[in-house]
């Protein structure tokens, strides 16, 4: 499918206080769109759920609703336990030097990363990203 006519909206993935995810998109002229669940999962199920009615609407008043590419922001805690079942934390220790047991409080809200620790983080997953995708298999 094209997307130059597409407008590309940021959509933040994090997790609350209360321990509820949330996806929503940054503040925009367009609309708001907000979904929110248990996990991350569904949290994203709700969004594309709110996109959808989002443009339902627009059509029932007669205007077609633009064309949105999001671009998704995962706060660490939200990343780890949704990439946590394809990405282990052993795994992620191998790719960042990160010990499993702080990733895993992490994941569990006991501790905060550093912003020196979230760069090794997506250092780490961006240079597995690279790696994967000139990935060919015979």
């Amino acid at each position: 499918m094209e997307t130059k006519n597409k407008q590309k909206l940021t959509a933040f993935i994090e997790v609350g206080a209360d321990g509820l995810y949330s996806v929503c998109t940054d503040t925009n002229p367009i609309c708001m769109i907000a979904g929110y669940g248990d996990s991350v999962s569904e949290a994203m199920e709700d969004f594309k759920e709110c996109h959808t009615e989002t443009i339902e609407m627009w059509a029932k008043k007669g205007k077609k609703f633009p064309e949105i590419e999001f671009d998704f922001r995962y706060d660490t805690v939200s990343f780890l336990q949704y990439y946590g079942k394809i990405i282990s934390l052993a795994g992620l220790q191998r790719l960042t030097g990160i010990n499993r047991h702080q990733l895993s409080h992490y994941v569990t809200g006991k501790s905060k990363p550093s912003a020196k620790t979230v760069a090794k983080i997506q250092q780490g997953v961006t240079t597995l990203g690279k790696e994967l995708s000139n990935v060919c298999l015979a």
